[in-house]
């Protein structure tokens, strides 16, 4: 009987450690979340990969940023400082809409489309691992070296930001 007690009573203090433990995490966690609302919308990384990623943090940096003709340029994005809105119903919103232009390395804009693409997300929590898989395909670009420019909208807020991916096309 006294060692069953004796096990209960570990028991319960690994539980409460358990907890302590994870009332710390709660606390911190909500710091980071405030920080991240009043932070700037950003990328934490934002690389031409060899394939889309699967889940977060999951890319392999392709290793030039020279393609052919006709090839796909991938991007993986991991955005920073997006802003969550409760949906009413216990879920929260959150996402984006991505423009993108092609320019010079001089600046000269090429082309673009405001709007290219849409990403919204529907969650219980305040996910901040969110990755973005982007594909480009130009066709008819003459080789030559050019920047490939995404815009980030914030859906749940006026923020935005962009970032800049040089690249060139040779056959």
């Amino acid at each position: 009987m006294l060692a069953a007690s004796a096990l209960t009573g570990a028991a319960c203090l690994a539980s409460e450690s358990g907890a302590a433990a994870l009332r710390e995490i709660d606390q911190l966690d909500k710091a980071v979340e405030d920080a991240w609302v009043k932070a700037p919308l950003t990328e934490r990384r934002a690389i031409f990969v060899e394939q889309p990623a699967e889940t977060y943090g999951a890319w392999e940096a392709r290793r030039s940023n020279v393609f052919k003709p006709g090839e796909n340029l991938l991007t993986y994005v991991e955005p920073v400082g997006y802003v969550w809105k409760d949906a009413g119903d216990g879920w929260l919103n959150f996402g984006f809409v991505m423009d993108f232009k092609i320019k010079t390395p001089d600046g000269r804009i090429l082309g673009g489309q405001d709007a290219y693409k849409r990403f919204e997300f529907r969650t219980r929590f305040r996910n901040r691992e969110v990755f973005i898989n982007l594909k480009m395909t130009l066709t008819g670009i003459p080789d030559g070296d050019y920047v490939l420019v995404y815009t980030l909208h914030d859906l749940g807020s006026d923020k935005q930001s962009s970032f800049e991916q040089p690249f060139r096309i040779a056959s």
